[in-house]
């Protein structure tokens, strides 16, 4: 599985607990929910450092390792001739 995946789902995970137990304690469902936003954010802050680090080198391999087919050299070489 993807890690941005794992961590959407982490997240999304914290958010469902924390709002759960908000709502089960009696505050409402909008007041949960603002309160359940602001408890999941700082919970993945503190505890989800090193799969959003390994979401972040994954993009980071991404974008380092971009192919180039013949539409892109040609697409790139009219580009050039253009702004020359």
């Amino acid at each position: 599985m993807p890690p941005w995946i794992q961590y959407t789902l982490a997240r999304l995970g914290l958010f469902v607990i924390a709002y759960a137990v908000l709502v089960l304690v009696g505050t409402g469902w909008i007041l949960g929910a603002v309160f359940a936003t602001l408890i999941a954010l700082a919970l993945s802050v503190l505890l989800l450092g090193g799969l959003r680090q390994r979401v972040a080198n994954d993009i980071q391999r991404r974008v380092e390792s971009t192919t180039t087919d013949a539409d892109s050299s040609i697409e790139d070489d009219q580009v050039d001739a253009t702004t020359n």
